[in-house]
Formats: structure tokens, C-alpha cells, sequence
């Protein structure tokens, strides 16, 4: 009878075991019906079994408060909070997306294992304004007591081409300060490695880069050269070629500002124009001059791109000067010993052929009680015309012989109106600038000169 009894019990256990497990079963499943499964964390934060609400709540005040710990060489530095770093966002997005994904009839499988979580890493959780100012903040404080970073430099230093050696400080940058924490963050890490946001040398000796431009650089620190100015060989050294040459990190450029002062100072010695001249005249001895439109300079539009080509060549140059403007002699000479002198003063006007006079005339030049002196300056014939008509504010005065000398209109040519020349005529009858010369005089002067030759006006 009890045996009877015992397996009667057995088979009623039988059943009801599987019963009661699945009574568990659709029990656990109802119960997480939109509550996170077993063992869930979030941000490292434990929200299993709770509705996104309370698991909202939880993580916010969490977040909030919890501490990271901010490390360097295994030494706690500083700490700093969620709210500190800026972790303030409303979650419940998040936590939706996450339960959504998760089956309630899965919950016994999370109670033995953890489920995976996949957070969009898109959706920030930082205030990137609080974290940033936070960042900058910190890395000013802690900078305060650390050695900067520096980078690898190529140098010329005595004419020498000189490598330093970048250093590896341990300055921390905000920027990558920033990046760090952001990371740790969204990986569920409340340490920060500081290390890793080191501000780091952005130049190495050991850059490709860096040893390309040394070899560059290498090639033209021994670049010289000369420079023929009509007979003068200006040498122009290595250390002031290097001087030259701007660098900048891995690469280098040659400044055409640098060369142009070069230039510049090769024109103050050499070049003639805008330059006052002491010139011997006829009738009054030596006599400054100021400078006119006649006289030559460096053309420096054309000649700091050669001298830049010839620099990059790594070749040391040897080349004649590149000018523009009148008066350039290899020989040195300036105005030359063929010319015309107009004489204010003595209201003469001489021709000179070879260093010898050739002819001379009286002249009216510009009347100085009007304003409209004849302005003095060392200029040169730069057009012949035959029959010009000569125009101003009030007139038009045809000419037989038109030689233009400066740049604002003022010139030789004959005056057939005027009833004679020298003397203090000029004072009440003189020109409105220009040189009026006696007709048959100009006739034989304008076939006598050529385009360009210098006029001397004083």
C-alpha cells in the first residue's frame, strides 16, 4: 500500500516540476516585460530588472556622482565627477533602444551570462561644452609643473646646418584630453590613462619627411656666388645665402623678402636711380643734381626668382645682375661723356660728343614766377618726333622737333614765337616747363642725338 503511495507521489511530482518550472519561466517573462534582463549594466551602472524610468533615474544620478580617476605613471592625479566632465544627458532613449532589443523569454540565459550591449556610440553622452572646458582647465593646472613638448629642428647657425632633437615632454593637450575621457566614457572605463593625451612632438628626427628636407637642406648649405654688377663681382656668401631660407617644421622655402633686402642694399651702393649725382658742368663747376626718371636699379621682379632657381639648384652661381630703368654701363660709367646740359641758371644748353663739346645755344626754360619752372633731375631723350602738336590746360602749340625727358610732359623743341633766349627772358616770358630752343639750334641738335641720350637739367 505505501508503495503504492510513494509512486503515486512521484508521478504527481513528476508533472508538477515541469509545471512549477514553467510557471517560473512565464512568471520571470511576465515580470520583464519591459524591464532590463538579469545582470544588464548600462555604463557600467546595474540596471537589471528595472523599467527604462527607474533605470533613467538611476544612471543620471549615478552618472552624475560617479568618480574618474585620472592616472599618470600609475599615480592617481586628480579625480573629477560625471558632472564635473559634463555627463548629464537624459538616457531614456538609450535605455529604450536597449530594452526594445532584449526578449523577456530570454531571461534565464542572462542570468548565467552577461548580456552584450551595443551602445551607439553616435548618440553622445558627454556635454562636449562642459567636457571641453573641463579639458582646457585641467590640462592649464596640471601644465603648470610639466615640461613641454618640442619639435625636431633644422637650423643654420654659423654656417653650419645644425639638427636638434625634438623632446618628449609630458604637457597634457586639451584636445586629446578631451578625446580620452570621451573614450573611456562610451567604453565603461573610469580610468584615464593621462599618458595618452601627452601633447606629442609633431616633428621627429626620425620623419621621413624631416630627413628629406635634411637632405635638401644639406645640399645647398654650401651654395655661394657672385654677382656682376657693371665692373663690380659682388660675392655673395654661403651665410647669407642660408640666411635666406626659412624653416618651417619638415619643409623650406626661400623668402623672396629676404633676397629682395639683399638686393636692396646692392641697389643703395651700386644702382643710380633716384639718386642726387655730382656733375661737373660747364659754367658753374661741380653741381648736385637731383634725381630724375634717368638711372638704372636691380630688377628684382626678375632677379630674386633667378637667384631663388639658382639657390635651389644647389649650385653656387655666377651671374651678371638683372636691371631695368636707363644709364646701365658694364663699364660703371653713369651718364657717360655723350649728353645734353641744360644750364637754369646761365639759361645755356650744351651738347657734349665723346667727353668733347659740340654745340651750345641759349634757351628759355620754364618760368619759375608762374610755377612752372623747369624741373631739375637727370633725365634722357626717350622719343624723337617730327611736327608734334604739344598740349596743356589752356593751349595747343605745334612743333617741328619734339624730344620728350621726363615723365609729366616737359621736353626740348623749337619755338619759332619766341624773340630771343638767355639772359632773364625765362623770368617773364619763360615756358610752362619745357626747354624752348632757338629753331635752327634744335634742327641740328635733334639730328645730332639719339633716343636715350641724358639730359642734365639744373
Amino acid at each position: 500500500m505505501r508503495t503504492q503511495q510513494t509512486q503515486k507521489s512521484k508521478r504527481i511530482w513528476l508533472w508538477l516540476i515541469p509545471v512549477l518550472l514553467i510557471v517560473i519561466y512565464v512568471g520571470g517573462a511576465l515580470h520583464y516585460q519591459h524591464r532590463f534582463l538579469p545582470k544588464t549594466e548600462v555604463f557600467g551602472i546595474k540596471v537589471a530588472g528595472k523599467t527604462t524610468d527607474q533605470a533613467a533615474s538611476i544612471l543620471d544620478k549615478n552618472i552624475k556622482t560617479t568618480k574618474y580617476i585620472f592616472k599618470d605613471n600609475g599615480k592617481t592625479v586628480i579625480t573629477a565627477t560625471g558632472a564635473e566632465i559634463g555627463i548629464s544627458r537624459n538616457f531614456k532613449k538609450i535605455l529604450t533602444n536597449i530594452e526594445t532589443s532584449q526578449s523577456a523569454w530570454s531571461w534565464p540565459v542572462h542570468i548565467f551570462t552577461k548580456p552584450s550591449i551595443s551602445l551607439n556610440k553616435a548618440t553622445a553622452i558627454i556635454d562636449s561644452t562642459t567636457l571641453n572646458q573641463f579639458s582646457r582647465q585641467t590640462a592649464a593646472t596640471l601644465n603648470k609643473t610639466r615640461t613641454a613638448s618640442h619639435d625636431a629642428q633644422l637650423a643654420f647657425k654659423n654656417g653650419k646646418l645644425v639638427t636638434t632633437k625634438e623632446v618628449n615632454g609630458n604637457q597634457i593637450s586639451a584636445a586629446k584630453l578631451a578625446t580620452v575621457i570621451k573614450h573611456n566614457v562610451l567604453s565603461d572605463q573610469n580610468t584615464v590613462a593621462l599618458k595618452k593625451a601627452y601633447d606629442q612632438p609633431k616633428v621627429t628626427t626620425s620623419m621621413k619627411t624631416f630627413k628629406q628636407l635634411k637632405t635638401k637642406l644639406d645640399s645647398i648649405s654650401q651654395v655661394s656666388g657672385v654677382l656682376k654688377i657693371q665692373k663690380h663681382n659682388v660675392k655673395i656668401t654661403k651665410n647669407e645665402v642660408q640666411g635666406w631660407i626659412d624653416i618651417n617644421g619638415t619643409s623650406m622655402a626661400i623668402s623672396k623678402e629676404k633676397v629682395g633686402k639683399t638686393l636692396d642694399k646692392l641697389d643703395n651702393k651700386y644702382a643710380t636711380y633716384n639718386k642726387t649725382r655730382h656733375f661737373k658742368s660747364t659754367a658753374r663747376g661741380t653741381v648736385d643734381v637731383p634725381a630724375g626718371i634717368y638711372g638704372w636699379s636691380i630688377n628684382q621682379t626678375k632677379e630674386i626668382p633667378a637667384l631663388i632657381s639658382a639657390v635651389k639648384a644647389g649650385k653656387s652661381f655666377n651671374k651678371t645682375v638683372i636691371t631695368k630703368g636707363t644709364g646701365y654701363h658694364e663699364d660703371g660709367t653713369d651718364i657717360g661723356n655723350t649728353y645734353i646740359e641744360v644750364d637754369k641758371q646761365n639759361q645755356m644748353e650744351y651738347y657734349y660728343k665723346d667727353g668733347k663739346l659740340s654745340m651750345s645755344s641759349a634757351v628759355v626754360t620754364g618760368n619759375p614766377t608762374k610755377g612752372k619752372a623747369t624741373p631739375p633731375g637727370i633725365y634722357d631723350i626717350w622719343s624723337k618726333q617730327r611736327n608734334a602738336t604739344l598740349r596743356g590746360e589752356n593751349y595747343a602749340t605745334k612743333v617741328s622737333y619734339w624730344m620728350p625727358i621726363d615723365d609729366t610732359g616737359v621736353g626740348l623743341h623749337d619755338s619759332p614765337w619766341q624773340p630771343q633766349y638767355g639772359g632773364d627772358w625765362y623770368l617773364t616770358h619763360g615756358s610752362h616747363g619745357c626747354v624752348n630752343n632757338p629753331p635752327t639750334f634744335i634742327a641740328k641738335l635733334y639730328d645730332a642725338v639719339s633716343v636715350g641720350t641724358p639730359v642734365i637739367v639744373f
